[in-house]
């Protein structure tokens, strides 16, 4: 099994909306937020993702973002071994 990581560098802070009138910064410039491959391709389509928080919820697009990212491709492997045990007498 194999999946991608993607890490998105803030350039815009993305606050969060907790139905107060003074809405928190939930990610400064400069955080990194790491994403699937699936939200990173809504991302690059233009679509706005809305993630739930504790108190509220964040809203963002790739324009909160720096242009270039870096992602990590990661393969998942299951199997089985022996150990090489001898019959004990």
């Amino acid at each position: 099994m194999t999946h991608k990581e993607f890490k998105l560098i803030v350039k815009k802070k993305i606050f969060e909306c907790t139905g107060t009138f003074a809405p928190a910064v939930h990610y400064k410039i400069g955080d990194i937020i790491t994403v699937t491959e699936d939200v990173f391709t809504n991302l690059q389509s233009g679509k706005i993702i809305k993630r739930f928080t504790g108190y509220g919820s964040i809203e963002f697009d790739k324009y909160n973002f720096e242009n270039e990212v870096e992602f990590t491709q990661v393969t998942v492997e299951y199997g089985t071994r022996k150990l090489g045990q001898r019959n004990k007498r």
